[in-house]
């Protein structure tokens, strides 16, 4: 009875039991369905990002071209509106990319990798487009009314305006390269690195440059004067007598910039400078001892390898013999005026030469002047003063135009112009723009290569210099390689005779030029043997500025040449493979050879 009497009340037990398991779902699968929901979310999310930023990335690449040629055509405030959309659609895609769900799935595997990618060039963009519209702008109202007056007045404010735009895109530039780089690998699709790799290229290429420009840029104004008168003194040097360093100085000119105006304010001749001596000791122990006190007379100022010195002991020279301390010196020949004014100048009027192409200036002032004054060197050279302020005054009036920055780019690469600064920081802002024409430290794979006419004369106008460069061909380890120097003499049979060489015992060795061959290499480059004309030579072995200076002297005959070969050995990516130099009237030839083996 008992038994029969408990059954009933176990039964509804069991079945509510029943209905609590079977009516709930597991916490399992509750779970499940949740992450995949999350999963699901997570992919719409990184999927509506990676379309949102592709889309604005493909609107900023149409757009970029078009805004290009807007800033080339010099359309700056047409070039705003574009830049407007630019940033827009560049910030929309940096947003995009990075989100928390976008971020997430950078991490995972392979398709992580193109999301990284992706978000890299979306925020590069970003970082350089930002600022662009108001950049314009600034660019805009400086330079549309010309960075240089019809009265020859630099536009200082506006450099100054423009400073912290540069000195600001110099970081975004390396951000920018860091979020481009970072994104890179070898799982990228090639859809999408063919199209960020040449950006990344490009920003690699104008890093150095724009870091260049935010050390000078801020140097500008105080050389223009912003901050009170500047004295700058140019030395007109002549390679027609060649020094490392551009030839001798034979006439100078003074000017005077102040809040960006220039304005000459006095020329002369070396005959003012013949009786003062420079202080050879402000440049040092090691000069003195290369050059010794001869490098304190004017003939002689330039005899280094480095404008530096040739600075120092050129404002020396002149304080000495009475004439105003300079804060700048600027160097610069008839090679360089001509390249600076550009073929496409009009001619120059020059007196009793009448109208002179810029590309025949060089000829005019290095031999017809020689020829046209004779004896008269009291005229000639006020011939050459006056003359080569005018061509310098041509220069100024021209401005910052894009045809005087490429010749000055042209100038100064090919050592006809340099600048020193008596100031350290401006003088290491004209190092840093590659204008001072210094040594530098020494380089792999570099050679530079002077000539010093040891004779009085003017022959070196007619002297051509060849190079040969024969590289190792092995890649590494330690080898062997070689360089030629042909110098050429191609003198007329009659010259004047202020033009020959005054030294020669014999008349028939008038027209022979006298030249001393200086090398700088490397210290870690080892130097096998010297030869002239095949021939092996003992050669003066000395150092200069960290450098090692390698100097012979040969004669070079006229209607001949003469060669000089140096033979070295070495680490393979040590040995030269390209030179500089010389600065003579014409421009060295370099040619490549079969390799050393």
């Amino acid at each position: 009875m008992s038994g029969t009497a408990e059954q009933p009340a176990l039964e509804p037990a069991r079945r509510r039991g029943r209905r609590r398991t079977g009516g709930r779902p597991p916490v399992l699968r509750i779970l499940l369905s949740l992450l995949l929901l999350l999963l699901l979310a997570w992919a719409a999310a990184v999927a509506v990002a990676g379309v949102q930023a592709g889309r604005a990335l493909q609107r900023v690449a149409a757009e970029a071209p078009r805004l290009e040629g807007q800033v080339r055509a010099k359309d700056y405030a047409g070039a705003r509106e574009g830049a407007a959309r630019l940033a827009d659609d560049s910030a929309a895609a940096d947003r995009a990319t990075s989100q928390l769900p976008y971020r997430l799935a950078t991490h995972l595997p392979w398709v992580g990798a193109q999301l990284k990618a992706v978000g890299g060039g979306a925020h590069a963009a970003a970082l350089l487009t930002e600022p662009l519209p108001q950049a314009l702008g600034v660019v805009d109202e400086v330079l549309g009314q010309g960075l240089v007056s019809a009265d020859r007045t630099v536009n200082v404010a506006g450099v100054q305006e423009l400073t912290p735009i540069v000195l600001d895109y110099q970081t975004r530039i390396e951000a920018a390269r860091t979020a481009l780089h970072d994104g890179e690998g070898p799982e990228v699709l090639s859809a999408i690195s063919t199209r960020l790799d040449p950006v990344t290229a490009q920003l690699d290429q104008a890093s150095g440059p724009l870091q260049t420009a935010s050390q000078v840029l801020p140097q500008l104004p105080a050389l223009l004067g912003a901050d009170g008168p500047r004295t700058y003194l140019v030395a007109f040097t002549n390679p027609a007598e060649v020094r490392p360093v551009q030839g001798i100085v034979g006439a100078y000119a003074y000017l005077s910039v102040e809040g960006g105006r220039i304005a000459l304010t006095r020329t002369g001749t070396d005959n003012d400078l013949y009786a003062a001596r420079a202080d050879v000791s402000l440049v040092g122990q090691e000069f003195l001892g290369l050059y010794g006190q001869d490098a304190a007379r004017v003939q002689n100022v330039t005899m280094g390898g480095s404008a530096a010195e040739a600075g120092v002991l050129t404002s020396s020279l002149v304080t000495v013999a009475g004439l105003p301390t300079p804060d700048v010196v600027v160097f610069v020949d008839p090679v360089g005026l001509g390249q600076l004014l550009g073929s496409a100048h009009p001619p120059l009027q020059l007196g009793p030469f009448g109208d002179v192409a810029t590309a025949d200036l060089a000829r005019t002032l290095m031999y017809d002047a020689y020829v046209r004054f004779g004896t008269d060197q009291d005229a000639r050279k006020a011939f050459l003063a006056v003359t080569s302020a005018a061509a310098f005054e041509a220069v100024l009036s021209d401005g910052l135009s894009t045809a005087a920055l490429d010749g000055a780019r042209e100038a100064v690469d090919s050592g006809h112009l340099a600048v020193w600064s008596s100031r350290p920081q401006e003088q290491s802002a004209l190092v840093a723009a590659g204008v001072a024409g210094v040594l530098g430290p020494p380089r792999d794979g570099v050679a530079r290569v002077g000539l010093t006419g040891v004779v009085p004369s003017k022959l070196d106008y007619w002297v051509a210099p060849t190079f040969t460069v024969a590289p190792p061909c092995a890649g590494t380890g330690t080898t062997t390689s070689s360089m030629s120097l042909s110098l050429a003499n191609s003198v007329p049979a009659d010259v004047p005779a202020y033009v020959s060489n005054a030294a020669a015992p014999r008349a028939a060795d008038r027209r022979t030029a006298v030249e001393t061959v200086s090398l700088w290499v490397a210290p870690w480059v080892g130097l096998d043997q010297v030869t002239v004309d095949g021939r092996p030579v003992a050669a003066a072995v000395d150092s200069e500025g960290g450098w090692r200076l390698v100097r012979v002297t040969v004669s070079v005959r006229p209607g001949t040449s003469t060669t000089v070969e140096w033979r070295f050995s070495g680490a393979a990516d040590a040995l030269p493979r390209t030179v500089d130099g010389p600065t003579t009237a014409t421009a060295p030839r370099v040619t490549t050879s079969s390799c050393t083996p």
